[in-house]
This record gives C-alpha cells, sequence and structure tokens, in this order.
C-alpha cells in the first residue's frame, strides 16, 4: 500500500510539473506572438520601419529605370511615419478584425508633383502621359505588396482569433486541474501537510528545470541569428520575437527553479523545527 501511494506520489507530481509548465506556457503565448501591442513594440525595437522604407525605395529604383524618368521623381514620396501608420493598419486587420485598407493617395499625390517637377516645361504626348500613369500605378502597387508582405490577413485572423480562445480555455482547465490536484497531494499528505507542500515545490522545480532545457534546445537546435523569412525587415522583427520569448523562458525558468527551492527548503526547516520541539517535549 505504500508502495502505491508513493507511486501515486510521483505521478502527481510530475502531473503538476507538467501542467505548470503549460499554465506558463500559455502566459507567454498570450503577453507575446497573441499581443498586438507587444508585436508593435517590437517592430520599434527592431528598426522594422527604416528597414522597410530603405527596402520600398530600393523597389522604386527598379521601376525608375524601366520608366526613363528621373530617379528623383521617387525620393521622399514615402515617409516612416507614412509606413508607421499603415503597418499598424495591417497590424490591427490581423489582431482586431477591421479590414481596413491601405491608401496610397499620398504617395500618388507626391509622385505626381515629383514627375510634374522633373517634366516641368517639357511636352508631353498621350502616349507618354499613358506611360506615366502606368508608372504611378505600378508604384503604388509596389508599395502595397512591399508594406503588406502577405495577402492573407483574413486567414491568418482567424488562425489567431481560434489559437486565442484555444489557449484560453486550455489556461482555465489547467488551472481548474492544477487546484485539484494540489488539493489531492495536500489530502494524501493530510498527516503531514508541509510534505505536502514540499512536493509541490519539487512540482516547482522540475517546472524551471523545464524551462531551462527547452531554452537550450531550441538555442542548440535554432540558429535564430540565421532566420531570414521574406526579407530583412521581417525577418529582424522575428529574430527579435525568438530571441526576447526565450528570454522569457530563462526568467520563468528561473523564477520556477527559486520558488521551488525555497518552498522544499522552508517545509523541510519548518518539519525540522516541529520535529525537534516534539522530541523535546516528549524527553520532558
Amino acid at each position: 500500500m505504500k508502495i502505491l501511494i508513493q507511486i501515486i506520489k510521483i505521478v502527481l507530481i510530475m502531473m503538476l510539473s507538467v501542467l505548470i509548465s503549460i499554465l506558463i506556457l500559455t502566459n507567454i503565448t498570450n503577453t507575446t506572438i497573441l499581443n498586438k501591442s507587444y508585436i508593435l513594440e517590437k517592430l520599434e525595437q527592431s528598426n522594422y520601419y527604416s528597414e522597410t522604407k530603405k527596402e520600398i525605395q530600393s523597389n522604386f529604383e527598379n521601376y525608375i529605370l524601366q520608366s526613363g524618368l528621373q530617379q528623383d521623381v521617387i525620393e521622399n514620396i514615402v515617409t516612416e511615419d507614412k509606413i508607421k501608420i499603415d503597418t499598424k493598419i495591417i497590424i490591427s486587420n490581423i489582431y482586431d478584425e477591421t479590414y481596413k485598407e491601405i491608401d496610397t493617395e499620398e504617395i500618388e499625390r507626391n509622385l505626381k508633383n515629383n514627375i510634374q517637377k522633373s517634366l516641368e516645361g517639357t511636352k508631353i504626348s498621350e502616349t507618354q502621359q499613358n506611360s506615366i500613369n502606368k508608372f504611378i500605378e505600378k508604384i503604388c502597387s509596389q508599395y502595397k505588396e512591399t508594406i503588406l508582405h502577405t495577402k492573407y490577413e483574413t486567414k491568418i485572423n482567424s488562425e489567431i482569433t481560434k489559437i486565442s480562445k484555444y489557449v484560453k480555455l486550455i489556461k482555465n482547465i489547467i488551472i481548474s486541474i492544477l487546484v485539484v490536484l494540489i488539493l489531492i497531494v495536500l489530502v494524501i499528505n493530510y498527516k503531514e501537510i508541509l510534505r505536502g507542500i514540499a512536493q509541490i515545490g519539487i512540482a516547482l522545480t522540475s517546472s524551471g528545470i523545464m524551462y531551462f532545457l527547452i531554452n537550450i534546445f531550441i538555442g542548440y537546435k535554432i540558429k535564430i541569428e540565421n532566420i531570414l523569412i521574406l526579407n530583412n525587415s521581417v525577418s529582424q522583427v522575428i529574430r527579435e520575437v525568438a530571441n526576447n520569448i526565450l528570454d522569457v523562458f530563462m526568467k520563468w525558468g528561473f523564477i520556477l527553479f527559486c520558488s521551488g527551492v525555497i518552498v522544499i527548503l522552508m517545509s523541510n526547516i519548518i518539519m525540522f523545527l516541529i520535529n525537534k520541539s516534539t522530541k523535546k517535549d516528549e524527553n520532558t
């Protein structure tokens, strides 16, 4: 019977450890990749807007060579503020289901003004004007294509909404199960409640070690600095987010490990003092 109880205790500790780890993981997911503010913050920190501006300008230059127009017509037609506004629209479309379109009127207006200044005093034929109009359309289209990076905002939003619901559901279920398991551990150890608390400390310590191991494994298997998706600006954001999440794993690993050790030490110290006091009373 004692062996069976010990096996049950070990199983309960393992279950507690796994569930605590998953609970923390759901919290990390909610506060990072499922958090609109977090993503916007990482875009800012990774110089996303300035890098995207460089990429947009480079793409424009590919078209200017074909148009026969002067290089300066594409200068300063897009600002970082414009890119920032449009990026926030895209992020809102993904996270908030706003479905707002990117407006290129400002870019079109700036480009037309630049072309007009460049061709001032030059007689423009109908054919040339048509070519200029097509060039303007291409530039605006290229801006949208570069800034969006994906044509699947609605699909991404749908998936993020589903993931958010599942994460919230899983979190609530795990909290309920954890409460039940902790009560079971304490009931099994009702004669020695402090020993039961120490076992909960073991579960916390194990969860902390698990996060350390996850961090080491991901760092070993995935070379984050080599990640390249779509372009440099997007890749830099992904690298920034990945490194930050690994840092959060380490932080939680440290918190869980230290909390578990403290709980174990305090429980055992109190048990030692109680046993010492009991023996002293028996001797007197």
